[in-house]
């Protein structure tokens, strides 16, 4: 849901302070200055840069003791300008050990954003791009244990296993373009729209490519200093590589109400019907569902704190063609003193596969091979950080994952099991640098 994009571009220097928590690992807000002089573009603005050297040791699973020594770090650039708001934020690095067919593996995530405050009108644009050796997770990189958990930005590279279902250890790569316009009917009133594309691939061949194109036009209202309401209509298509010829679809309205409850604690929630259909109405019955969103934000001085419940229809995260998933998450993160920083995230998510009757004679075999199958998905983490200079930090973290599914799912790259990560090392992180105008 768009609501009131000027409003977010105002306050997104707040929500980045308070979202990055993690000692050494901030990543700073975002905004542009105009040009400066003739000719000359301006590139005032805040840089900053974290260096982290791990050792990772994962265990579970029934595959014996896995590790991994990782380098990695992570860079983040945001201008100052409320008119022109810019960012990047870069999280990558290498993986060395056993964990990864005893090979060398990397992860890189790139992430930028670029808004235009004209008049009565804004607009902005925004890509993600990531390279992975498994389902993300957790952190800013979404490599549990290299050091970036609880430094999440407010666009990251890697936001949890696309979909809500985690892959057996595959590299995928994903890409995520979107734009927004809003434009400002009255001081109180406005209209919005939101167009995106995404896609999932599998360079080594392990599982399902997808590729969705999402559209949502919204009414806007401010009722006052703490209350917006919104109404909008959504539209989204996910379409399937690997011989599938499957399309589906999914149409909805929602209603939406964001209060501001007092200086510490903010809430927003969403809901309204959504119609699922296929391009092949024998695998994809047409159905009426929910669509939900509900999240409650709390800020205050050394603590944030959010929790989320969320319902919809996403592209089946490389196992099936298409999933309705159900799925809870929750963030703490507090600071101690001067020295120490306590971060905690954690999530559930069930996912229940689309594709129904696959076994019914007539239908393109291809398919189906991914049946409709159910999955059940918790992961969690926490990490600890000791300040031990104004550039150096040490970090220990734990992070788990379990996921179980139907006998249907067995023959797909779908990840079975428990297992457990842990993690300690180093961050090299000076204080941020403001570039100055040139």
């Amino acid at each position: 849901m768009r609501v009131f994009l000027r409003t977010h571009l105002a306050t997104l220097a707040l929500v980045a302070a308070t979202t990055s928590v993690a000692c050494g690992q901030a990543v700073p807000a975002s905004s542009m200055s105009p040009s400066v002089g003739p000719g000359m573009p301006s590139v005032d603005g805040i840089f900053h840069y974290a260096l982290s050297g791990s050792e990772l040791l994962q265990t579970g699973n029934g595959s014996g003791l896995g590790y991994s020594t990782a380098l990695s770090g992570d860079a983040s650039y945001s201008s100052r300008s409320i008119v022109r708001p810019f960012s990047m934020t870069y999280a990558g690095g290498v993986l060395l050990g056993n964990q990864y067919s005893q090979r060398a593996t990397t992860f890189q995530n790139f992430a930028l954003s670029q808004g235009l405050v004209a008049g009565e009108w804004i607009f902005g644009i925004s890509d993600s791009v990531s390279y992975l050796p498994q389902s993300p997770t957790l952190g800013l990189s979404g490599i549990p244990g290299v050091g970036d958990l609880g430094s999440q930005p407010i666009q990251g590279p890697s936001s949890g296993p696309a979909g809500g279902v985690l892959t057996n250890n595959s590299t995928n790569v994903s890409n995520a373009l979107s734009g927004d316009v809003e434009r400002r009917l009255t001081p109180l009133t406005s209209i919005s729209g939101m167009g995106s594309w995404s896609i999932l691939r599998f360079p080594d061949g392990n599982g399902l490519e997808s590729t969705q194109i999402a559209a949502e036009g919204a009414l806007n209202h401010r009722l006052d200093t703490r209350d917006t309401i919104s109404g909008s209509g959504t539209y989204s298509t996910f379409s399937y590589g690997s011989g599938i010829d499957l399309t589906i679809q999914t149409q909805g309205g929602n209603l939406a109400f964001q209060r501001v409850l007092s200086r510490k604690l903010s809430m927003s929630v969403s809901a309204g019907p959504m119609w699922i259909s296929g391009s092949n109405s024998e695998l994809v019955p047409s159905r009426l569902t929910v669509a939900t969103d509900l999240s409650v934000l709390y800020s205050r001085k050394v603590t944030t704190a959010s929790l989320s419940y969320s319902r919809g229809v996403n592209g089946g995260s490389g196992v099936q063609p298409g999933a309705l998933s159900d799925s809870v998450a929750a963030m703490v993160g507090r600071t101690y003193g001067r020295d120490w920083v306590a971060s905690f995230t954690g999530n559930y998510t069930h996912s229940g596969g689309l594709v129904k009757n696959a076994g019914l004679s007539g239908l393109p075999a291809a398919a189906f091979l991914y049946a409709g199958g159910t999955t059940n998905l918790v992961y969690g983490g926490a990490q600890v950080t000791r300040r031990l200079s104004d550039s150096l930090s040490a970090f220990a973290s734990y992070n788990l994952q379990h996921q179980s599914i139907d006998s249907t799912l067995l023959l797909q790259n779908a990840y079975s099991g428990f297992n457990q990560t842990f993690g300690i090392g180093i961050t090299f992180s000076p204080h941020s640098t403001r570039l100055g105008q040139f």
